[in-house]
């Protein structure tokens, strides 16, 4: 299974047309428009790049199939409930509720900017949090294994 480019590009511009179409309708502004269909295509050769130096062989087709059997993680109890490690969940169920948020928004893709914005606390703050719960993983980590 190869990268076909050509077919892949006669589809991304059917799904863009179709797009701008609907954007027109419900009229968006053109100078938007423009932007959206640039970024797309920025999008678009970035994952070509990509796909085009891909060689998928069976062995590899599996590998690259979505699981679903994994809970989403979106609040401190769902972090807690997937954690299976009885030391690692002990101490977090332990830690302050602060650091858990801090943790939870990290894992969710936040910059510190961000996590920073959203609980209304200083940025070394959060640096602060996140270097003392790595010390405090990595002693606990040297406990388990001692």
């Amino acid at each position: 299974m190869s990268y076909n480019h050509a077919k892949e590009l006669a589809k991304w511009k059917k799904w863009k047309e179709e797009e701008e179409k609907i954007l027109r309708s419900l009229k968006v502004d053109e100078n938007i428009i423009l932007q959206l269909h640039q970024y797309d295509w920025e999008v678009f050769k970035a994952e070509r790049r990509i796909r085009s130096r891909q060689n998928v062989t069976l062995d590899q087709l599996f590998y690259n199939v979505p699981y679903y059997d994994k809970k989403e993680i979106l609040s401190i109890d769902d972090l807690l409930d997937e954690i299976e490690n009885e030391a690692l969940l002990h101490y977090l169920s332990q830690t302050d509720q602060l650091t858990l948020q801090i943790l939870l928004m990290k894992m969710l893709g936040h910059t510190t900017r961000e996590i920073s914005d959203i609980l209304e606390i200083n940025t070394s703050l959060i640096y602060v949090r996140i270097h003392r719960l790595k010390n405090n993983l990595k002693k606990l980590q040297n406990d388990v294994r001692k």
